[in-house]
């Protein structure tokens, strides 16, 4: 049967890992959905690095101010988040015959005005995964000023920014209660280290990772799963692991041709799967958990994601219209 959320995404609880561990003994069949419940929210830091690394790669062919840049940042983010909004409402419409609750446009208010991360009670609502709007519009507004210290100063600076960011992170972690659920992990500067090490890494003329770097941070994901003290340097572990797989993959041109084409199919329609696919997502884990069958699971998921492809590119193609309206009425800089 789906299992709920045992992820360690906003604090750490060393009772998830040993029932991500027990899951795999009651449910060997179930590995899919348990490897999902517990891992699936690094694919966050994944967009968190990717978002520092191509805005490096822009700003290195042309700089902007900063008043030019966080108006392309808005306007892409707010296209996508109105979107996600359309689909809300059409979901909602559909599947409840209803339409939203004030409570409902409350929530959805502020996440336009991108403060829901500051309300207690108010992160995870209307859809969970948005709760990054409020995180990465955050990151933006350090971007230019991240990106001249690190142009500047190189590895010194991300060094450095990273080792301010994990005191103030293990301050809050471990000293300070939040109210309502509200953690540092939710704000721009618990995803410093990422966002800082795209922009380092997208300085370099070529991605490339370390064989011994790579062991260090497998090292400390692991720990950081069982261990308080490793945990928040997980986030920074995963995020190089998944680049030198990425690497890897990339490099064997014969044997993972077709591997390449999928994460490339993927990848273009990435952003408009992660806005949409949270709205969609518990009609299918409530069918799976009637039919309790580990068959009939995977063919749920499957579903579920065929589903939100299909819908995802609906959304790009909204998305990449918007964007061309917007960018025709653009003034000259």
């Amino acid at each position: 049967m789906p299992i709920d959320s045992i992820e360690n995404e906003f604090y750490f609880a060393a009772s998830h890992v040993r029932e991500f561990i027990q899951s795999f003994v009651d449910s060997p069949e179930e590995f899919i959905n348990i490897l999902f419940s517990y891992l699936g929210h690094y694919g966050v830091e994944i967009f968190i690095f990717i978002s520092g690394y191509g805005l490096a790669k822009s700003f290195m062919k042309k700089e902007k101010t900063w008043g030019h840049f966080m108006a392309d940042r808005l306007k892409k983010i707010y296209a996508m988040l109105l979107i996600g909004i359309v689909f809300f409402f059409l979901s909602k419409i559909s599947m409840s015959y209803a339409l939203p609750t004030n409570k409902e446009l409350k929530s959805i208010l502020y996440k336009l005005l991108f403060i829901h991360t500051f309300i207690p009670g108010e992160t995870m609502t209307i859809n969970g995964p948005w709760w990054f709007f409020g995180m990465i519009i955050q990151l933006y507004i350090f971007f230019p000023l991240l990106y001249k210290l690190i142009s500047k100063h190189g590895f010194k600076a991300f060094v450095a920014i990273s080792a301010i960011s994990y005191i103030i992170i293990y301050y809050m972690l471990n000293n300070t209660s939040l109210p309502g659920g509200l953690t540092i992990m939710q704000h721009c500067v618990g995803h410093f280290p990422e966002f800082c090490l795209g922009i380092y890494l997208g300085k370099k003329e070529n991605l490339n990772a370390n064989f011994w770097v790579f062991l260090i941070a497998l090292t400390i994901f692991i720990l950081g799963n069982f261990y308080n003290a490793f945990f928040p340097l997980t986030f920074l572990s995963v995020t190089y692991i998944s680049i030198y797989i990425f690497i890897r993959i990339f490099s064997c041109e014969l044997k993972l041709k077709l591997l390449r084409k999928i994460l490339i199919f993927i990848g273009n329609i990435s952003m408009m799967l992660f806005v949409t696919h949270g709205i969609y997502r518990w009609q299918f884990v409530c069918l799976a958990k009637n039919y309790n069958n580990p068959v009939t699971t995977i063919v749920f998921a499957l579903l579920f994601f065929l589903e939100v492809i299909i819908i995802s590119f609906a959304a790009k193609a909204i998305y990449d219209w918007i964007l061309t309206l917007l960018n025709k009425t653009k003034p000259e800089e």
